[in-house]
């Protein structure tokens, strides 16, 4: 690679993203002056905590954060993927499901799960075949489904009578991923597991028990395309709500109607928590967290971030139980090599694998 051409080049976005973050700032700085203004301008397509429609004036609405119960369950999924590689004589992909419980409080307690499975050939979903693992986005749902299984089925065992409440991280649909799946078929496989998921979730809500996902540094647009102008241009939620909330405080409830694929899903409604390091936000299933479980959940949240560093403390355990590090993936290979030397299997992989075991330099 040339080093001088490298370094011109990366010196340009450089510069580019600093001129980027002036004038955003600069637009920034003038958007609560926007808002009130504005007060009554309404939010497109965008409903309120109170399911009513959303104006500018739901912008400047912030609440802080209370103090954390006592007594409290917290729950973390998180997935680890090994795709199929074509290189290798036998062509599979796998998938682990890391899970943590901690109970904080009267009686405190952890629990370690995990769920490991195998594809093609999985008699729980057969409707994974050979013709899938190569296709990135369909596995990636899958995990995420997944997850979204496991921490149900888990949460659903705990016998704790604390508030309960289960993190999964990103968006709490697959979004990306089931757009860009072209197997129909398994993609309404997926909304119907999805749709399932759902009304467990809602069951789950009406029980002091609650599910959410974390979103660390969005870059989303729900509310900021609905802004005028080059405040809309401009802006991501990011930047909108990093100017109007204080630290360890959240927006208002809001929720979109969408137009898009997974409209045919229940609604997610989401808020905006500000940290001491940066932006996230929370979706949850519309209808399962209203302000007062939201109030309730906060602290929670804050607590997490808090005891990760930055990063919710029980998504970072969850991910740590479910990783296949690649010393993982190294004993896998020397054991498919294994088990077919043992059945005296002659195989070799594809020449472009062996070149790059071999250093020819």
């Amino acid at each position: 690679m040339k080093i001088e051409k490298t370094v011109k080049y990366i010196s340009g976005l450089a510069k580019q993203l600093q001129q980027e973050i002036s004038i955003k700032n600069n637009v920034a700085g003038s958007l609560k002056n926007e808002i009130n203004t504005n007060s009554k301008s309404i939010l497109e397509n965008i409903k309120d905590g109170n399911n009513e429609q959303a104006t500018y004036a739901n912008l400047n609405i912030s609440i802080s954060v209370g103090a954390v119960e006592k007594n409290i369950s917290v729950f973390g999924a998180d997935g680890s993927s090994i795709e199929a590689d074509r290189d290798l004589p036998l062509e599979f992909s796998a998938i682990n499901i890391g899970f943590i419980n901690i109970n904080y409080g009267k009686n405190p307690s952890a629990e370690f799960d995990e769920s490991l499975t195998f594809y093609p050939d999985n008699k729980e979903i057969p409707e994974v075949d050979s013709k899938l693992l190569s296709d990135i986005n369909a596995m990636s749902a899958l995990r995420h489904v997944l997850e979204l299984e496991f921490l149900i089925e888990k949460m659903s065992q705990s016998k704790s009578s604390n508030i309960k409440i289960g993190f999964v991280d990103g968006n709490l649909y697959p979004n990306f991923a089931l757009s860009h799946i072209t197997n129909i078929t398994f993609k309404q496989f997926l909304y119907k597991r999805l749709d399932e998921i759902t009304g467990k979730i809602i069951n789950l809500s009406k029980n002091n028990t609650y599910i959410i996902s974390y979103n660390s540094n969005p870059n989303s647009v729900h509310i900021s395309s609905k802004l005028k102008g080059k405040y809309a241009a401009e802006l991501n939620d990011s930047g909108v709500f990093e100017n109007l909330l204080n630290i360890n405080e959240r927006s208002d409830i809001f929720s979109e109607i969408s137009e898009e694929e997974t409209s045919e899903l229940k609604p997610v409604s989401f808020s905006f928590i500000k940290n001491y390091k940066e932006l996230s936000k929370i979706e949850f299933l519309n209808g399962s967290i209203d302000n007062e479980v939201m109030n309730k959940i906060l602290p929670v949240i804050i607590s997490q971030v808090e005891k990760g560093k930055g990063y919710p403390k029980i998504l970072i355990e969850s991910h740590e139980h479910a990783v296949i590090s690649q010393s993982d993936r190294a004993a896998l290979n020397t054991l498919i090599e294994k088990e077919l030397n043992f059945l005296n299997i002659n195989y070799k992989t594809s020449q472009k694998q062996q070149s790059k075991q071999t250093r020819n330099i």
